[in-house]
């Protein structure tokens, strides 16, 4: 069945950049699918809106574009079947694309951006998806800038070190095991573990390699080794938010040396410290998040996150999208 739904999603993703429209959709698509996306798209119902409110304004903006996925995963959490993947859309910005509220200016250049999608396949439909876009890089592309420079380093992100993250084959069993183990023992046994003052008290080298990489969003960017991880993308998150933790997830699956999760909201924490250029608030606030890992040997070495900070920003009370100096509409 895993095989099966990964050819499906495989093939809806290709269907919609070679000529997609509304009977793309509604094939792939049930009738009732819920979509869950980024701000400021943030909730969808049925494929007829999925097709009018995401994919014909962003299909009419790049008409050429085409889905680079670098990671491509299946498997079952909590009795729902799965598949999920990561990479980049690149195309020309040929027109203004309507998202939501808010129009961005076409560039008139070719842009890439990345995304996080997430599909739960049931009775041969995509009945539930997720989907997250890193907005604030495209933004960025077009001249608009939303957040401060990155914590971390600022590169195009690449793929997996090892070139394997698109799992067309069935993978071993034993495998995806031992990665789905290790990586719910490294979020709720190691990240929820720390201590509200020192970083140390997360463990962290019992399960990254000491050269492993990560990748977050526009905003936090890249960490090259544990030094760097500890130091621009965990370490301004726990002093900004002291007693943050993994809240659960609505998939977290494992396939061979892969893994990935998601949840809405995937990480929650009280808002104590300033964090980007979002003043604290004292209050509680989730993060919606995905999670991608690539494992070698017995800890993991990569790890490539989603993140809609645009929401996260607005739960913090900072709405980054008037900063936008571009037209809206009501």
């Amino acid at each position: 069945m895993n095989q099966h739904n990964k050819q499906f999603v495989w093939n809806y993703w290709q269907a919609m950049e070679n000529g997609g429209d509304a009977h793309t959709v509604s094939r792939y698509l049930y009738p009732d699918v819920i979509w869950h996306g980024f701000q400021p798209l943030r909730y969808l119902t049925g494929a007829a809106e999925v097709w009018t409110q995401f994919w014909q304004p962003l299909l009419a903006a790049m008409p050429d574009l085409v889905r680079r996925p670098y990671l491509f995963i299946g498997g079952q959490f909590e009795g729902g079947d799965w598949v999920c993947g990561t990479g980049d859309f690149i195309g020309t910005f040929a027109n203004d694309w309507q998202v939501g509220n808010i129009t961005i200016p076409a560039s008139g250049s070719s842009v890439h951006f990345r995304f996080g999608e997430f599909c739960k396949v049931a009775d041969g439909k995509i009945v539930e998806i997720r989907l997250i876009i890193d907005l604030i890089d495209l933004l960025r592309q077009v001249g608009i800038q939303l957040l401060p420079p990155n914590y971390g380093r600022d590169i195009w992100i690449p793929g997996p070190l090892s070139g394997d993250g698109l799992c067309f084959t069935q993978q071993d069993e034993y495998e995806s095991q031992k990665t789905y183990a290790l990586v719910t023992e490294m979020i709720f046994g190691g990240l929820n573990k720390y201590d509200g003052k020192n970083q140390a008290s997360q463990e962290l080298e019992r399960y990254w390699q000491p050269h492993m990489v990560w990748h977050g969003p526009v905003g936090i960017g890249s960490a090259y080794g544990l030094a760097e991880f500890k130091k621009n993308a965990q370490g301004p998150i726990v002093r900004a938010f002291p007693d943050r933790i993994g809240v659960g997830h609505q998939a977290r699956i494992a396939e061979g040396l892969f893994a990935a999760s998601t949840g809405w909201p995937s990480l929650g924490g009280t808002h104590l410290n300033l964090y980007l250029d979002w003043p604290p608030t004292g209050e509680y606030i989730g993060w919606n998040i995905m999670d991608f890992w690539r494992r070698e040997g017995d800890k993991l070495q990569e790890n490539w996150v989603m993140i809609d900070l645009i929401d996260a920003a607005l739960a913090s009370g900072v709405d980054l999208l008037s900063r936008l100096s571009v037209k809206t509409s009501s």
